[in-house]
């Protein structure tokens, strides 16, 4: 992330995120649980850009998210950017993904960022993977963000869009 125009982007990125996580995407919920829109731009990163700049930007936006939640600080910043790198690496497997496969990714990468997060936060002394709405919470934010992931994968494009088309690829 040397170029100051790709940081500049995914900040936009990231802080516009945000913003429609606090404003939208917390009042609209489906049975009490609301889509993550700051985990889905850590994937969309990942899958984008590769595993070091998902894990940057996953770091970044989940750390944001974390001042909004209540627990560990840290916390959906590790998560996040683990899942991020994950989905960056399966990404980069694949030569020239198809919508379908970039979508796919997302949406595992969505359950792989909410269970890892439920895993670490009960490392650390909270019951999530004891919860019973867990299943609920891991299909409501992966089918959510499955249905963003097109416009959010094509807005993590135009953040990468200048070493996209030299074909960096970092």
């Amino acid at each position: 992330m040397n170029d100051p125009r790709i940081i500049l982007r995914y900040s936009l990125v990231v802080i516009g995120a945000l913003v429609l996580q606090v404003s939208l995407f917390a009042d609209l919920r489906i049975l009490d649980v609301h889509p993550d829109v700051m985990l889905l731009v850590a994937v969309c990163a990942g899958a984008t850009a590769g595993p070091t700049r998902g894990a940057t930007v996953g770091f970044a936006a989940g750390l944001l998210n974390d001042l909004l939640l209540p627990g560990r600080m840290g916390v959906a910043a590790l998560a996040f950017a683990l899942t991020a790198y994950g989905v960056g690496v399966a990404s980069s497997t694949v030569v020239r993904p198809a919508r379908w496969i970039s979508v796919g990714l997302v949406t595992l990468g969505s359950v792989g960022g909410v269970l890892l997060y439920a895993a670490l936060s009960q490392l650390l002394g909270q019951s999530t993977l004891a919860d019973p709405r867990l299943g609920e919470i891991v299909g409501i934010v992966a089918g959510a963000n499955a249905v963003l992931a097109l416009p959010t994968l094509a807005i993590c494009r135009w953040a990468e869009r200048d070493t996209m088309r030299s074909g960096l690829r970092i």
